[in-house]
C-alpha cells in the first residue's frame, strides 16, 4: 500500500512530478509484488533488493546496486500490555535522487518522520541522506525506549531472585531471556552497516553525513552494551533461580521425610497388632491398648521436638 509519495526541491514539498534539482521520497506499506513494480521500473531498483523488501524477515544489511544502495532495518517496539517486543522490517532504496521505504509492520512512525522533516526545510534541502539518517536516528532512539523497558523487567526479576531469596515463576525468566535474545538479534546486525556509513565508503550516500552516521551508531553500541549486560545478568539470576528452586525442593523433601519418620512408628505397631495370630502378647491385657497409644503419642511427639530443632519441620 502507498502510504505517501513526494517530490522535495530545495527541502520543499513540491507538485512536480520529476525531482529535478531535489529528490522524491515514497513510503509504502506491507506491498504486493505488483504494487512496487512500478517503483522498480522508474528508478531502476534491483530485482534482488526488490524480494528482499517484498518478503521482509531480512537481517540487517547493507548491499550496493549499480543504481543505487540497499538497507535493510529492523524496527522494534516494547508491548507494554504484554510485555513483549515487537519486531518489524523496513527496506531503504537510496541514491542521490530518490529513496524508497518499504516498510513491514507499525514499529516505527513514518508519518511523522516526514511530517518533522517537512517543518524542517533546510534538513530536507541536503537530500535523500539527511532522510536516511533521521531514519536511522529515529530508530536507534526507539532501540533505547525497548532497552529502557526491558532493564525494568531485569531489575524487577533481579530483585525478586537476589533481594527476596524466593524463586521467581520459570516462566518469566525464560520470557525476558527470549525478549533479550530477540532484541540483540535485530540490532547487533546494525553496526557492520553503520561502520560503512560512518566511513564515507557507501555510494548514493552524501559522505558529508558520515559524522552524523558515526554518532548514531555511538547510540547503538551503547544500546548493544546495555542488552549484553542484562543479558549476563539473567544468565546469573536464572542459575540463582534454579538453585533457589532446589533448596526449596530439598526443604520440602526433608518436611516430608519428618513426617513419614513420624508417621512410620504407629504404622509400625498397628501392623505388628494387625498380624493374625492367636498368642499375640499383651491381647488379653486390660490397660493394653491405652499403655499402646500412650507410648505412640510419646515416641511421635519425640520425633517431632527432634526434627523441629533441627529445622526439619
Amino acid at each position: 500500500m502507498l502510504v505517501d509519495s513526494a517530490v522535495y526541491i530545495n527541502g520543499v514539498r513540491s507538485h512536480e512530478v520529476e525531482p529535478g534539482n531535489g529528490f522524491t521520497w515514497v513510503g509504502l506499506l506491507d506491498p504486493k509484488v505488483d504494487e512496487i513494480q512500478d517503483y522498480q521500473q522508474k528508478f531502476s531498483l534491483h530485482s534482488l533488493a526488490v524480494e528482499d523488501a517484498v518478503m521482509g524477515r531480512q537481517r540487517p544489511k547493507l548491499d550496493v546496486y549499480p543504481r543505487h544502495s540497499f538497507l535493510i532495518l529492523k524496527t522494534v517496539m516494547f508491548d507494554t500490555g504484554t510485555s513483549r517486543i515487537v519486531v518489524g522490517d523496513i527496506g531503504i532504496f537510496i541514491n542521490e535522487k530518490f529513496i524508497v521505504i518499504v516498510r513491514h509492520g507499525d514499529a516505527i512512525p513514518m508519518r511523522s518522520i516526514r511530517a518533522d522533516l517537512e517543518q524542517h526545510p533546510e534538513r530536507l534541502k541536503e537530500g535523500s541522506t539527511a532522510v536516511l539518517h533521521e531514519v536511522l536516528d529515529r530508530l536507534v532512539d526507539q532501540y533505547v525506549d525497548v532497552a529502557w523497558n526491558l532493564q525494568e523487567d531485569v531489575e524487577s526479576l533481579e530483585d525478586m531472585v537476589f533481594d527476596d531469596e524466593v524463586p521467581a515463576p520459570s516462566a518469566r525468566l525464560y520470557t525476558v531471556k527470549r525478549e533479550l535474545l530477540e532484541f540483540r538479534r535485530a540490532v547487533y546486525p546494525l553496526i557492520e552497516p553503520l561502520n560503512r556509513l560512518a566511513s564515507s565508503e557507501v555510494p548514493h550516500i552524501d559522505a558529508q553525513f558520515a559524522p552524523q552516521f558515526a554518532d548514531v551508531r555511538d547510540h547503538l553500541m551503547k544500546v548493544i552494551d546495555d542488552v549484553n549486560t542484562m543479558n549476563d545478568l539473567m544468565e546469573a539470576a536464572l542459575h540463582a533461580n534454579l538453585a533457589l528452586i532446589q533448596v526449596q525442593q530439598n526443604v520440602d523433601m526433608r518436611k516430608i521425610s519428618a513426617w513419614v519418620g513420624i508417621g512410620a512408628v504407629p504404622t509400625m505397631v498397628a501392623g505388628i497388632y494387625g498380624m493374625n495370630f492367636e498368642n499375640l502378647p499383651e491381647l488379653q491385657w486390660k490397660y493394653g491398648y491405652y499403655v499402646v497409644l500412650g507410648v505412640l503419642g510419646a515416641v511421635s511427639a519425640g520425633l517431632f521436638r527432634v526434627f523441629r530443632r533441627n529445622n526439619w519441620l
